[in-house]
């Protein structure tokens, strides 16, 4: 939490504490990082401790609400987790728009809903001071899918209810699970296939309990950088600045951590004797029709006139949808 005495605020020292979604993935260095620019640019007036979710017992689906009791300084804020508190954010996360190849297309998108993000900070409990981003997502599963009608009835572990709706529209009975609890589901047949990014999945071994690694479309995912409100008001506006300019150089670095690491999850899977299966030409005009009669609608339910506009005005020149 925020700490600061009497003395004037010059000479103030702020020792913030950050929450990481997972201590294991490659996206921790974004923190590494941070822990070392901040004292740096603010000549030690500002110091972070990193802590991650697990470590603290918390899930991150619960972290909006955290957020606004002021219970951590900074943290990891996944639209796909806390799409039950703040439905609208997700919109930029729903899966089935962008494929591997477009990934630079998916980044631009991420970024032009940062205008959405800020105007919305009210209900995420804090101020948000950029983005990055989890590698591709794919199907981590223990049995390979050929066709899409092979994933009708698998249980699959998904995140947020944009992907448990095109998890069901597509046949699969999804199943929501925090990340730390899926390496045992897996491994006990409790789920038969999971989400994640190519490059989250290898840091957490998941090659030891699955065997395929499947594209379905679903894009990478945002993490927006949150500062807890009553922290943010406590910080004098030179403070708040330096942490915006850490939250744009962050944004930057950690997109291009997510391109690089998309590929290097792939290989390193690979090299564990993992297959990939590759989306298949005839498998995109199912997955659209997913979007457009289940994902797309249900999300518009849940975010309201607000997402609809939202949503038209930044994210249909990118995805190729509008929104009724």
């Amino acid at each position: 939490m925020v700490e600061g005495g009497a003395a004037p605020a010059l000479a103030a020292e702020f020792r913030l504490k950050g929450v990481s979604n997972s201590r294991p993935q490659v996206q921790f260095k974004m923190w590494e990082w941070m822990e070392t620019e901040l004292p740096k640019r603010t000549n030690g007036r500002v110091n972070l401790e990193v802590t991650s979710l697990p470590e603290l017992g918390l899930t991150g689906f619960e972290l909006v609400r955290v957020m606004k009791a002021g219970l951590v300084d900074m943290a990891d804020v996944l639209p796909t987790y806390v799409s039950g508190d703040v439905p609208l954010i997700e919109g930029v996360d729903l899966p089935g728009f962008f494929s591997l190849e477009e990934f630079d297309k998916s980044h631009k998108a991420h970024v032009a809903w940062h205008k959405v993000m800020k105007a919305n900070e009210a209900k995420l409990g804090g101020a948000f001071v950029g983005s990055y981003a989890y590698a591709y997502q794919v199907l981590y599963s223990r049995k390979p899918i050929q066709a899409l009608t092979d994933l009708r009835g698998l249980k699959v572990r998904v995140f947020g209810a944009a992907q448990t709706d095109f998890i069901r529209a597509l046949g699969g009975e999804p199943v929501s699970l925090p990340v730390a609890e899926v390496y045992t589901a897996l491994e006990r047949g409790a789920v038969d296939a999971a989400i994640t990014g190519t490059i989250a999945g290898f840091s957490l071994k998941w090659y030891e309990v699955t065997k395929y690694m499947v594209d379905l479309q679903i894009g990478p995912v945002m993490i927006a950088l949150v500062v807890s409100k009553r922290t943010w008001d406590k910080l004098p506006a030179d403070l708040r600045k330096v942490l915006e300019e850490v939250g744009a150089d962050l944004t930057v670095r950690g997109w291009d951590l997510a391109r690089s690491s998309t590929l290097e999850g792939m290989e390193e899977n690979k090299k564990k004797g993992m297959t990939w299966i590759a989306r298949k030409p005839q498998w995109r005009p199912v997955i659209q029709e997913a979007v457009q009669r289940s994902v797309l609608p249900g999300w518009l339910k849940r975010a309201g006139a607000d997402g609809k506009a939202a949503f038209n005005e930044v994210l249909g020149p990118f995805t190729g949808f509008v929104a009724p």
